[in-house]
Protein backbone atom coordinates (compact mmCIF):
# COMPACT_ATOMS: atom_id res chain seq x y z
CA UNK A 1 0.00 0.00 0.00
CA UNK A 2 2.97 2.33 0.94
CA UNK A 3 4.29 1.97 -2.62
CA UNK A 4 1.33 2.95 -4.40
CA UNK A 5 0.93 6.07 -2.20
CA UNK A 6 4.82 6.84 -3.02
CA UNK A 7 4.52 6.89 -6.61
CA UNK A 8 1.82 9.26 -7.15
CA UNK A 9 3.14 11.79 -4.37
CA UNK A 10 6.69 11.76 -6.38
CA UNK A 11 5.17 12.41 -9.43
CA UNK A 12 3.23 15.40 -8.07
CA UNK A 13 6.52 16.63 -6.75
CA UNK A 14 8.58 16.42 -10.03
CA UNK A 15 5.59 17.80 -11.39
CA UNK A 16 4.70 21.09 -9.49
CA UNK A 17 7.43 23.45 -8.53
CA UNK A 18 7.07 24.42 -4.81
CA UNK A 19 6.51 28.34 -3.84
CA UNK A 20 10.09 29.81 -4.60
CA UNK A 21 11.13 31.87 -2.11
CA UNK A 22 13.57 34.05 -4.05
CA UNK A 23 10.40 34.86 -6.60
CA UNK A 24 8.46 35.82 -3.40
CA UNK A 25 7.39 39.91 -3.49
CA UNK A 26 7.35 39.73 0.11
CA UNK A 27 8.35 36.97 2.31
CA UNK A 28 6.13 37.34 5.13
CA UNK A 29 2.90 38.31 2.76
CA UNK A 30 0.00 35.84 2.20
CA UNK A 31 0.57 33.50 -0.93
CA UNK A 32 -3.02 32.09 -3.01
CA UNK A 33 -3.10 29.29 -4.38
CA UNK A 34 -5.32 28.67 -7.89
CA UNK A 35 -6.42 25.38 -9.18
CA UNK A 36 -8.19 24.90 -12.22
CA UNK A 37 -9.74 21.68 -12.25
CA UNK A 38 -11.11 19.56 -14.64
CA UNK A 39 -13.74 16.82 -13.38
CA UNK A 40 -13.12 13.13 -15.12
CA UNK A 41 -15.58 11.93 -16.63
CA UNK A 42 -18.04 10.12 -14.45
CA UNK A 43 -17.09 11.63 -11.39
CA UNK A 44 -18.81 14.67 -10.70
CA UNK A 45 -20.29 12.78 -6.97
CA UNK A 46 -16.90 11.53 -6.35
CA UNK A 47 -14.84 14.56 -7.14
CA UNK A 48 -17.60 16.93 -4.96
CA UNK A 49 -17.42 14.44 -2.08
CA UNK A 50 -13.69 14.03 -2.08
CA UNK A 51 -13.26 17.76 -2.10
CA UNK A 52 -15.32 18.46 0.96
CA UNK A 53 -13.40 16.30 2.48
CA UNK A 54 -10.00 17.98 1.29
CA UNK A 55 -11.40 21.74 1.84
CA UNK A 56 -12.42 20.64 5.30
CA UNK A 57 -9.19 18.95 6.17
CA UNK A 58 -7.44 22.32 4.55
CA UNK A 59 -9.25 25.19 6.60
CA UNK A 60 -8.65 23.12 9.71
CA UNK A 61 -4.47 23.99 9.22
CA UNK A 62 -3.09 27.12 10.83
CA UNK A 63 -1.67 29.62 8.46
CA UNK A 64 -5.13 28.99 5.83
CA UNK A 65 -8.09 31.53 5.24
CA UNK A 66 -10.35 32.13 2.45
CA UNK A 67 -10.95 29.40 0.85
CA UNK A 68 -13.03 30.07 -2.53
CA UNK A 69 -14.36 27.82 -4.96
CA UNK A 70 -15.76 29.12 -8.41
CA UNK A 71 -17.77 27.12 -10.86
CA UNK A 72 -16.84 28.43 -14.62
CA UNK A 73 -19.36 28.73 -16.97
CA UNK A 74 -17.25 29.97 -19.86
CA UNK A 75 -14.04 29.44 -21.28
CA UNK A 76 -12.17 30.87 -24.14
CA UNK A 77 -10.54 30.40 -26.70
CA UNK A 78 -12.86 27.51 -26.87
CA UNK A 79 -15.53 26.09 -24.23
CA UNK A 80 -14.31 22.93 -21.79
CA UNK A 81 -15.57 19.48 -22.18
CA UNK A 82 -15.58 19.35 -19.10
CA UNK A 83 -16.57 20.74 -15.90
CA UNK A 84 -14.46 23.04 -14.68
CA UNK A 85 -13.84 24.47 -10.93
CA UNK A 86 -11.36 26.98 -9.89
CA UNK A 87 -10.35 26.42 -6.28
CA UNK A 88 -8.26 29.28 -4.42
CA UNK A 89 -6.85 29.08 -1.05
CA UNK A 90 -4.52 31.87 0.75
CA UNK A 91 -1.89 30.89 2.85
CA UNK A 92 -0.21 33.01 5.50
CA UNK A 93 2.77 33.08 3.77
CA UNK A 94 4.73 31.00 0.97
CA UNK A 95 5.99 28.98 3.89
CA UNK A 96 3.01 28.25 5.17
CA UNK A 97 2.31 26.13 1.79
CA UNK A 98 5.03 23.25 2.33
CA UNK A 99 4.31 22.68 6.17
CA UNK A 100 -0.04 22.51 5.06
CA UNK A 101 0.20 20.19 2.24
CA UNK A 102 2.05 17.46 4.18
CA UNK A 103 -0.71 17.70 6.47
CA UNK A 104 -3.35 17.29 3.79
CA UNK A 105 -1.64 14.89 1.34
CA UNK A 106 -3.93 11.69 1.82
CA UNK A 107 -7.12 13.32 1.49
CA UNK A 108 -5.76 15.31 -1.28
CA UNK A 109 -4.65 12.59 -3.45
CA UNK A 110 -8.23 10.90 -3.16
CA UNK A 111 -9.48 14.34 -4.60
CA UNK A 112 -6.52 14.08 -7.04
CA UNK A 113 -8.06 11.23 -8.84
CA UNK A 114 -11.29 12.88 -9.60
CA UNK A 115 -9.84 15.60 -11.81
CA UNK A 116 -7.49 16.66 -14.38
CA UNK A 117 -5.72 19.85 -13.35
CA UNK A 118 -5.66 22.82 -16.62
CA UNK A 119 -3.38 24.92 -14.30
CA UNK A 120 -1.97 25.07 -10.73
CA UNK A 121 -0.01 28.36 -9.28
CA UNK A 122 0.41 30.45 -6.55
CA UNK A 123 0.63 33.73 -6.82
CA UNK A 124 1.16 36.91 -4.96
CA UNK A 125 -1.00 40.12 -5.81
CA UNK A 126 1.21 43.05 -7.78
CA UNK A 127 -1.28 45.27 -9.19
CA UNK A 128 -4.90 46.78 -8.37
CA UNK A 129 -4.56 47.60 -5.05
CA UNK A 130 -5.90 45.92 -1.92
CA UNK A 131 -7.03 42.15 -2.91
CA UNK A 132 -9.44 40.21 -0.60
CA UNK A 133 -10.13 36.61 -1.51
CA UNK A 134 -13.20 36.52 0.80
CA UNK A 135 -14.84 39.78 -1.26
CA UNK A 136 -13.86 37.95 -4.61
CA UNK A 137 -16.79 38.11 -6.68
CA UNK A 138 -18.74 37.18 -3.97
CA UNK A 139 -21.80 39.05 -4.65
CA UNK A 140 -24.98 37.35 -6.07
CA UNK A 141 -24.42 37.46 -10.11
CA UNK A 142 -21.08 38.83 -10.37
CA UNK A 143 -19.11 36.91 -12.58
CA UNK A 144 -14.75 36.30 -11.92
CA UNK A 145 -12.51 36.63 -14.97
CA UNK A 146 -9.38 34.55 -14.69
CA UNK A 147 -6.66 34.50 -17.08
CA UNK A 148 -3.59 32.33 -17.02
CA UNK A 149 -1.57 33.03 -19.82
CA UNK A 150 2.12 32.02 -21.26
CA UNK A 151 4.10 34.80 -22.68
CA UNK A 152 5.17 34.18 -26.23
CA UNK A 153 8.72 34.27 -25.62
CA UNK A 154 10.54 37.79 -26.74
CA UNK A 155 6.91 39.74 -26.52
CA UNK A 156 7.30 40.23 -22.79
CA UNK A 157 8.15 43.88 -23.26
CA UNK A 158 5.21 44.11 -25.72
CA UNK A 159 2.85 41.87 -23.30
CA UNK A 160 3.04 44.10 -20.75
CA UNK A 161 2.08 47.46 -22.47
CA UNK A 162 -0.32 45.85 -24.41
CA UNK A 163 -1.78 44.07 -21.04
CA UNK A 164 -1.73 48.00 -19.27
CA UNK A 165 -3.62 49.31 -22.25
CA UNK A 166 -5.77 46.71 -22.35
CA UNK A 167 -6.73 46.59 -18.53
CA UNK A 168 -7.08 50.58 -18.17
CA UNK A 169 -9.51 50.65 -20.79
CA UNK A 170 -11.08 47.65 -18.74
CA UNK A 171 -11.41 49.48 -15.74
CA UNK A 172 -13.07 52.19 -17.25
CA UNK A 173 -16.10 49.91 -18.36
CA UNK A 174 -19.49 50.34 -16.51
CA UNK A 175 -19.89 47.12 -14.59
CA UNK A 176 -16.44 45.75 -13.68
CA UNK A 177 -15.35 46.04 -10.08
CA UNK A 178 -11.86 45.92 -10.10
CA UNK A 179 -9.16 44.47 -11.52
CA UNK A 180 -6.15 42.79 -10.28
CA UNK A 181 -2.24 41.39 -11.98
CA UNK A 182 -0.34 38.53 -9.86
CA UNK A 183 2.97 37.33 -9.88
CA UNK A 184 3.20 33.70 -10.19
CA UNK A 185 5.49 32.19 -7.06
CA UNK A 186 5.16 28.74 -8.11
CA UNK A 187 3.41 25.82 -8.98
CA UNK A 188 3.17 23.51 -12.21
CA UNK A 189 4.58 24.43 -15.40
CA UNK A 190 4.73 28.05 -14.46
CA UNK A 191 7.69 29.17 -16.88
CA UNK A 192 6.26 32.58 -18.78
CA UNK A 193 2.82 32.30 -16.79
CA UNK A 194 1.13 35.08 -15.88
CA UNK A 195 -2.22 36.08 -14.31
CA UNK A 196 -4.71 38.01 -13.80
CA UNK A 197 -8.41 38.68 -12.60
CA UNK A 198 -10.80 40.79 -13.42
CA UNK A 199 -14.85 40.97 -11.67
CA UNK A 200 -17.73 41.93 -13.60
CA UNK A 201 -21.08 43.31 -11.66
CA UNK A 202 -23.06 40.86 -13.37
CA UNK A 203 -23.13 38.10 -16.55
CA UNK A 204 -25.18 41.11 -18.77
CA UNK A 205 -22.50 43.74 -17.89
CA UNK A 206 -19.59 41.20 -18.71
CA UNK A 207 -21.88 40.22 -22.20
CA UNK A 208 -21.70 43.42 -23.06
CA UNK A 209 -18.08 44.26 -22.71
CA UNK A 210 -16.90 41.15 -24.45
CA UNK A 211 -18.76 42.63 -27.57
CA UNK A 212 -16.59 45.65 -27.46
CA UNK A 213 -14.09 43.36 -27.27
CA UNK A 214 -14.39 41.79 -30.07
CA UNK A 215 -13.12 44.82 -31.96
CA UNK A 216 -10.97 46.58 -30.09
CA UNK A 217 -7.70 47.51 -31.31
CA UNK A 218 -5.87 47.56 -27.72
CA UNK A 219 -7.54 43.95 -26.86
CA UNK A 220 -6.29 42.22 -30.39
CA UNK A 221 -2.82 43.84 -29.79
CA UNK A 222 -2.70 42.49 -26.17
CA UNK A 223 -4.00 38.89 -27.21
CA UNK A 224 -1.62 38.54 -29.65
CA UNK A 225 1.33 38.36 -27.01
CA UNK A 226 0.89 35.22 -25.04
CA UNK A 227 -1.28 31.96 -25.01
CA UNK A 228 -3.87 31.26 -23.27
CA UNK A 229 -3.58 28.25 -20.17
CA UNK A 230 -6.93 29.04 -18.77
CA UNK A 231 -9.36 32.00 -19.70
CA UNK A 232 -12.22 31.43 -17.31
CA UNK A 233 -15.50 32.57 -16.64
CA UNK A 234 -16.75 32.01 -13.93
CA UNK A 235 -19.30 32.29 -10.39
CA UNK A 236 -18.85 31.98 -6.89
CA UNK A 237 -19.69 28.30 -5.79
CA UNK A 238 -20.31 26.44 -2.46
CA UNK A 239 -17.00 24.69 -1.91
CA UNK A 240 -18.53 22.28 0.29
Amino acid sequence: MRYFVFIPFISILASCSPVKKGLLNDPQSPVFEIAVRKVKDGMKEDFTARRANFITALKAQDGVSNDREFQSFYALPEPDKQEVFIGMTQYATGQTVGKVQGKVLGKFMKFAKTMDLKAYVFVQPIEGGTFDLGELAAKPGQVLELAVRRVKPGQEANFQSSRKAFVNWLNGQAGVAGSWEFKVVGGKDVEGLTVGMSVYESQEAFQAIAGKVQSLPEAGTYFSTFEPVALQYAVSANNQ
